[in-house]
């Protein structure tokens, strides 16, 4: 199971949702060529998986997943340049420095609003190790999957605007839509510094339901929040769901 670490993020005003969650590092001229002439070294990058399946997604949400990858070789490894190979993707631009041995992350959100049914996305990789180059992320998801084993209400997590300090609570419903039981199992979940879930029973009789809950960390910065949860029932087909969690920590207008 992964741990998205994606805490603090830029909040756009597009369709009035969140379309990117990843801070952007402002670069000069100068320092993205600086960057882009590293040359090729002895730095080797492995990802823990480079495609990821976020099931069904309610239309015109966005969602977030974490490619974590280590840096197995002498060298320090630098990517230099990430480029979506759409508009609907939005990640870091490059610059991510990592030394021999260690691990870091490129965190991307999928806005889901302009598409309808399967979707398969990548992003495009460039660094300094000599063997892998280039590389490709890639991910996939169904819009309102019409053949889910699993319903969920609401369909997004959503807790608005909350106090500086203060925590929230947060439920959602899923039901077992099969003719026989499922185990639902959590399949990437926030880090715990940003928030806790909790499923009150993982097995599932034919038309039972169980509670999914979300906990905020009362000690969050102020800022808009925005990263995703995915479940799904073990072994079976059409029954992964990604479920966007959202949240303003303190007076917006006042964290510009």
């Amino acid at each position: 199971m992964k741990y998205a670490k994606i805490f603090v993020i830029i909040l756009t005003l597009s369709l009035f949702s969140f379309s990117i969650a990843i801070a952007q590092v402002e670069k000069t001229d100068e320092e993205e060529t600086q960057f882009r002439q590293v040359p090729l070294t002895k730095a080797r990058i492995e990802f823990d998986h480079t495609d990821y399946d976020f099931g069904s997604i309610a239309k015109g949400s966005s969602v977030t997943h974490s490619y974590w990858f280590a840096n197995n070789g002498t060298d320090t490894l630098v990517i230099t340049k990430i480029t979506p190979t759409c508009g609907c993707t939005s990640t870091k631009t490059g610059g991510i420095v990592v030394p021999p041995s260690g691990r870091s992350n490129i965190d991307i959100v999928f806005n889901s609003g302009k598409f309808n049914g399967k979707v398969t996305k990548s992003i495009k990789i460039e660094c300094n190790d000599a063997l892998s180059p280039y590389l490709d992320l890639r991910f996939r998801a169904t819009i309102n999957n019409p053949l889910l084993t699993l319903e969920y209400a609401p369909l997004q997590v959503d807790f608005q605007t909350v106090p500086v300090g203060e925590s929230k609570e947060f439920a959602v419903n899923i039901t077992n839509t099969d003719s026989t039981e499922s185990m639902i199992t959590l399949i990437d979940v926030p880090s715990e510094n940003f928030i806790k879930t909790e499923l009150s029973n993982d097995k599932l009789k034919p038309g039972q339901t169980t509670v999914l809950e979300f906990t905020l960390a009362n000690d969050l910065v102020p800022g808009p929040y925005l990263t995703s949860i995915t479940v799904e029932a073990e072994g079976k087909h059409d029954s992964r769901i990604s479920i966007p969690i959202l949240a303003t920590v303190g007076d917006e207008s006042k964290t510009e």
